[in-house]
């Protein structure tokens, strides 16, 4: 194999490399990205089955005015 044609393969071989490891970098972010997904759904689900706490009304929080 002449000389260009070794450059070129290692060229094409670090191209391949960096393609393939972009790959899995996106692969790992979307099951995390699906993992989130979940956690957030289940937790929607769980806040809606559980009874609310009645909140404090504004009124009932406010000071009286200074005289």
């Amino acid at each position: 194999m002449s000389s260009i044609q070794q450059r070129l393969s290692a060229a094409s071989d670090t191209r391949l490399a960096v393609v393939i490891n972009a790959a899995v970098n996106l692969n790992v972010q979307l099951c995390e990205l699906n993992r989130l997904r979940d956690q957030f759904r289940k937790a929607q689900l769980s806040a809606r089955k559980s009874p609310q706490p009645k909140l404090p009304s504004a009124r009932s929080e406010r000071t009286p005015p200074v005289k």
